[in-house]
């Protein structure tokens, strides 16, 4: 039996479409539970998705004057929904009814309404070809309720759950070392929470997953040339990695960890893929730049004070960085519960300590199971891309999250507003540097003995994770 069949034939495996099925229909009930701009930022998201799903992007007037607008009718669902964010005392019961009845009632005035918001991002092309295809579908058929606010928002978060669960389990069929521990990352509230909603980190989150498993799988299996359909896959996650958030361009340096021929067989055609790759990470840096290049854009600059401050004490930051890592140790190993911060929900404490357990616990033997035969210092670039991706996240957190006394902005010595989602990328690369056989060389039994009862203990907690995270909702908002 060649590798690629017993790695298809194992218990995970076979119960790929089972899950896959299962994660995608129950997601559908996941996105109705969240209430209407309850996940991080996303009365933002929400503006700027309907702004690109009907032709606002491509208009002059935004090029000319950084203008965004919504209809009229989309304010009582703002006014009636304002963002919720923590510490803010906010119990009131949501009710599906009232919001189907607003958008049942709903009728196209022509009226529109001023707005500020940040436009151009690849995290948002999904969502928004959701919002148009209804809209468009609506006027086909003369209904109004498809491009009702409400709706609008359900049609967008949608469009992002399908696109998440697609990618995933695109990602989960590579052949490479860390299949549990990718549906794992996949199925932590946090995650779950975020593929949800329109926030941009729904397309982010998966995309990371599908190149790291990609450029893992090409690497360890020895495949000679990429074919130019997953080479195109990969130019394509470049582009919205980097056209979706800037830091997050830091994983690019695990293309580093490809094969010498992968790329080609001889050094033109190498030469010209690695281009075509770097221009498609410039493209998306640069698409991701235009906000802040548009005459009054609505994006906000970071504290300008405090950029100074850092600028004007450069040796400050490796203080900085190493305070965060100590304050944030804990949110390292249960951060990816952190979003659900943003809702005011408040988990008991002993369900982190097993999420992370079990987390790390499956990461760790993934890492130490898979008879890795690639040299330690091609591994380098992961632990290089988690310190730069680390370092340029907490720099970023702290201009913009600047400690403050008396209303003055001041120097700190640690970076607020670091936030538990960004350690997924982060997690990627430095559970692929440690990779090694070492246990599986010394403790051949307890591995294979392990392998079955991993996979259903994965299977289990990510069930658990969901229902956690959807009876909480329910009776939180909505019961």
């Amino acid at each position: 039996m060649t590798v690629r069949k017993a790695n298809r034939s194992g218990s995970f495996r076979q119960k790929e479409k089972f899950l896959f099925c299962f994660v995608l229909l129950l997601g559908l009930f996941l996105v109705l539970l969240i209430p209407p701009f309850d996940s991080p930022d996303e009365l933002t998201h929400f503006q700027n998705v309907w702004a690109i799903g009907h032709g606002q992007a491509f208009s002059e007037e935004y090029w000319a004057e950084g203008k965004l607008s919504l209809p009229a009718g989309f304010a009582p669902l703002m006014n009636e929904y304002p963002v919720r964010l923590i510490g803010i005392a906010n119990h009131d019961k949501c009710s599906w009814a009232d919001l189907f009845r607003q958008s049942a009632a709903y009728q196209p005035t022509g009226k529109m309404m001023p707005v500020e918001g940040r436009i151009f991002s690849f995290g948002y092309f999904f969502s928004a070809l959701g919002m148009a295809l209804g809209s468009a579908v609506g006027s086909l058929f003369g209904i109004p309720l498809l491009s009702s606010p409400y709706i609008q928002l359900q049609l967008g978060r949608m469009a992002n759950w399908i696109v998440f669960v697609l990618v995933v389990f695109a990602s989960l069929r590579k052949e490479q070392p860390f299949r549990k521990t990718l549906f794992l990352l996949a199925t932590m509230p946090m995650t779950l929470f975020l593929a949800a909603t329109l926030s941009y980190d729904a397309i982010l989150i998966p995309v990371s997953f599908y190149m790291f498993a990609s450029i893992l799988s090409l690497s360890e299996n020895g495949i000679g040339e990429i074919p130019a359909a997953e080479y195109l896959r990969l130019v394509l996650c470049a582009l919205f990695i980097c056209g979706i958030k800037a830091p997050y361009a830091c994983l690019m340096l695990l293309f580093l960890l490809l094969p010498r021929n992968a790329l080609g067989t001889d050094s033109r055609r190498r030469t010209q893929r690695r281009f075509v790759i770097l221009l498609a990470a410039l493209t998306g840096l640069v698409l991701a730049s235009v906000p802040y290049l548009v005459p009054a854009g609505g994006a906000v600059g970071y504290s300008a004070e405090q950029r100074d401050w850092l600028m004007a004490h450069p040796l400050a930051l490796p203080g900085i960085l190493l305070k965060t890592l100590w304050v944030d140790a804990v949110s390292l190993i249960i951060g990816f519960w952190g979003c659900y911060g943003w809702l005011d929900l408040h988990f008991p404490r002993i369900w982190t300590v097993i999420g992370g357990i079990v987390l790390l616990g499956v990461a760790v033997f993934e890492c130490c199971s898979f008879p890795s035969s690639g040299r330690r210092r091609k591994r380098l670039p992961g632990l290089i891309a988690t310190i730069l991706v680390y370092s340029i996240l907490c720099t970023l957190q702290y201009i913009s999250h600047a400690p403050k006394a008396n209303g003055g902005i001041i120097g700190g010595d640690q970076s607020y507003g670091f936030q538990g989602r960004y350690l997924i990328p982060c997690f990627l690369p430095f559970m692929l540097t440690f990779a090694n056989s070492s246990l599986s060389q010394k403790k051949p039994k307890l591995v294979s003995a392990l392998k079955n009862k991993l996979t259903w203990i994965i299977i289990c907690w990510g069930i658990c994770c969901y229902l956690l995270g959807a009876v909480t909702l329910l009776t939180r908002y909505w019961i």
